[in-house]
């Protein structure tokens, strides 16, 4: 079999074809290039945010010296009355009037020691904010490391001699 090779007019006019389908390759690429650097950026600030906004609520709930569960805990006890007080209030035919004023009393006292618990949380601006910049800068550092390809150095050995 015999295959005539193009010739020089033919190869050039077929030249900008071929150009431009290396351009739209070479931009589709840099594209994909782009998405996957954009979805590792996104995974790391995700990563880095979930450990800043655990160290402030931990920096937040260490200063009133509450757990986690147990500040849940009373919130939703808070939730609860204030929605059984709710329902009881949209019959006032079937109430008690001492019933209704001893729930009062147990709601303004919820009520007062969630505020006192807002303004420890007020309080802990400071440290909150503290935290929250330590494990920024912790995370950046992390960052850096890994795109310059070194590990952390764990421990300094002292040198012999």
């Amino acid at each position: 079999m015999y295959y005539d090779s193009p010739g020089l007019g033919a190869r050039l006019i077929r030249l900008p074809g071929q150009l431009l389908l290396a351009l739209v390759n070479a931009t589709a690429l840099l594209v994909i290039i782009a998405c996957i650097l954009t979805i590792v950026t996104l995974n790391r600030v995700d990563d880095a945010s979930a450990r800043i906004a655990g160290s402030v609520t931990d920096a937040a709930l260490s200063r009133l010296q509450m757990s986690p569960v147990e500040f849940k805990t009373r919130l939703t006890e808070l939730d609860d009355r204030i929605e059984l007080f709710s329902g009881q209030l949209a019959n006032p035919d079937n109430l008690d009037h001492w019933e209704v004023t001893q729930q009062l009393r147990e709601l303004n006292q919820n009520l007062a020691e969630l505020k006192t618990t807002a303004k420890g949380i007020t309080a802990a601006g400071p440290e909150v904010t503290s935290a929250a910049f330590e494990e920024a800068g912790d995370a950046l550092t992390r960052a850096l490391h890994a795109l310059r390809g070194c590990a952390p150095e764990t421990a300094t050995v002292a040198p012999e001699g």
